[in-house]
């Protein structure tokens, strides 16, 4: 009996020295460390979609702020290059009045002088001869206005370029009207102008952007030459290789092209050339003091 009793004892002493903590307290504990480990690591659903939401919200709040600035900033930059756009045109038109004016004031005051200077040369008989030479090189130089029959090429862009193949092929450039100039006087053109531009042998033909310069005037199309010259002025330069390209050009590409006779043509004068340098020439007289009238 005291041995059962013994035995007994050990065995309760063993099963507490090994299980310290009752099984039903071990086992609450286990499931308590369970549900806080999920909580942490997995957040409750509704939690997570209103997160999610704050998230997508801000999100939409910036790029819409983004958007915003982008567009008033957009909005703002258009109008100031409206606005300079429009002060810019409206400069030039101001501008080009002025130079017009002043253009004109320019050629009474030149016409002025030049009936002053024939009076003055034709009371003797040297100045009637110098007279005589002055206007020959004045008609040379293109500073005397000229009147005649001649003809009238007109150059303008093809009314259809849409096909981007030969949209290049039916566009006036500089070049062409070079080229038309070159032929005209090639063919026996005594005085040319452009668009009412005097031409001489220091004009510049010339391209700024899409605008066509003559002596830094620009041109707008359809371009009008204007040639003073020989009867036949039309058929020679029509035989010319200019005259011929350009006439297949206008069959081809819808170029603009034609070629008029003028009986009568108005060329202005040009500007006064700028003399740099001069000297005499090697079989020159001396100078003679005119007869006085």
């Amino acid at each position: 009996m005291s041995s059962r009793r013994a035995d007994a004892s050990m065995s309760l002493l063993i099963d507490l020295t090994t299980h310290a903590i009752d099984e039903g307290y071990e086992r609450a504990a286990a499931r308590r460390k369970e549900t806080s480990s999920d909580l942490a690591v997995a957040p409750s659903p509704r939690r997570s979609r209103r997160v999610t939401a704050m998230a997508v919200g801000v999100v939409l709040a910036l790029a819409g702020a983004l958007f915003a600035t982008s567009w008033v900033a957009t909005h703002r930059n258009a109008d100031a290059a409206k606005r300079a756009r429009k002060d810019l045109v409206n400069q030039i038109h101001t501008q080009t009045a002025q130079g017009d004016q002043l253009q004109q004031q320019l050629d009474d005051l030149r016409a002025k002088v030049a009936a002053a200077r024939d009076a003055a040369l034709a009371a003797s008989g040297k100045g009637s001869t110098l007279q005589r030479e002055i206007a020959e090189l004045e008609l040379v130089a293109g500073t005397q206005a000229v009147e005649g029959s001649g003809v009238e090429v007109t150059l303008d862009n093809a009314k259809d370029t849409s096909n981007p193949d030969t949209a290049s092929l039916g566009v006036i450039y500089d070049r062409d009207i070079q080229a038309v100039v070159d032929a005209l006087f090639a063919s026996g053109a005594e005085a040319i102008a452009v668009n009412g531009e005097r031409l001489t042998t220091r004009t510049a033909i010339r391209e700024a952007g899409d605008a066509i310069l003559v002596d830094y005037r620009p041109l707008a199309p359809p371009y009008h030459v204007d040639a003073i010259g020989p009867p036949d002025l039309k058929a020679a330069f029509l035989k010319t290789q200019t005259g011929t390209l350009y006439e297949n050009w206008r069959q081809v590409y819808g170029l603009g092209f034609s070629v008029d006779s003028r009986v009568r043509l108005t060329l202005p004068s040009a500007a006064e050339p700028v003399v740099r340098y001069a000297a005499p020439l090697p079989a020159a007289p001396s100078a003679q003091p005119l007869e006085s009238p």
